[in-house]
């Protein structure tokens, strides 16, 4: 059964798989032609994205594993610090455009961030995992996604959900449903299927009582 954390952690491959598409999309742009500014404004959505979840972890992840081994944040705000960097870089570029200087920047933010990501994975959230109680767990994942303002749940699920494989859908709603309120996870449950469309009913076939 799933808990809290592998939604954090399904969120985080979300973020890879679009990171990756952005700097491909890039490169392509600077070697033959291309929409850059179509491509900038589809980073900074992800980019805003980002912000709130680092934030999240700043004030939920973070001082929950320094109350396990004190000052083992650190190295995760210094790497949401030179994130922020990259983020403000390429919105400057958003208005003027360059090829080259976007290419650059995508591809260190490409490189950082599936560094930082791997790093949370690998050893942050299966730490976390073992200290805290299901209980615990739930009420800092509960936080972290709460820090994304009501008015963002579209811009967020229309985002997400299309970068989920199947098995990640069903362990985002699994948790969101568990976590949420009933009434806000009915208009995230209603988001999610016009996100998704023809693939709800595997959805629904997936993740007993969704309907």
């Amino acid at each position: 059964m799933s808990g809290p954390i592998d939604a954090v952690q399904c969120l985080h491959n979300a973020f890879r798989r679009d990171m990756l598409q952005i700097d491909e999309a890039a490169y392509e742009i600077a070697r033959r032609e291309g929409d850059l500014p179509k491509l900038l404004n589809r980073f900074q959505v992800m980019g805003e994205i980002l912000d709130y979840h680092a934030k999240g972890e700043e004030v939920t992840a973070f001082p929950a594993i320094n109350g396990i081994s004190p000052q083992f944040a650190d190295t995760y705000i210094m790497d949401h610090r030179e994130l922020d960097r990259l983020v403000i870089g390429l919105k400057v570029l958003s208005g003027d455009p360059d090829e080259l200087a976007a290419a650059r920047e995508t591809a260190a933010m490409n490189q950082h961030l599936r560094l930082h990501l791997d790093k949370e994975d690998r050893f942050l959230y299966p730490l976390l995992r073992t200290r805290l109680t299901d209980q615990e767990q739930g009420a800092m994942v509960g936080r972290m996604s709460g820090g994304v303002p009501p008015e963002k749940a579209p811009m967020l699920v229309n985002w997400l959900y299309p970068l989920l494989n199947p098995g990640e859908r069903v362990v985002m709603t699994g948790v969101w449903k568990a976590l949420m309120p009933p009434e806000v996870f009915e208009k995230h449950k209603s988001l999610i299927r016009q996100t998704i469309g023809g693939e709800w009913d595997d959805l629904v076939k997936r993740l007993p009582g969704l309907e």
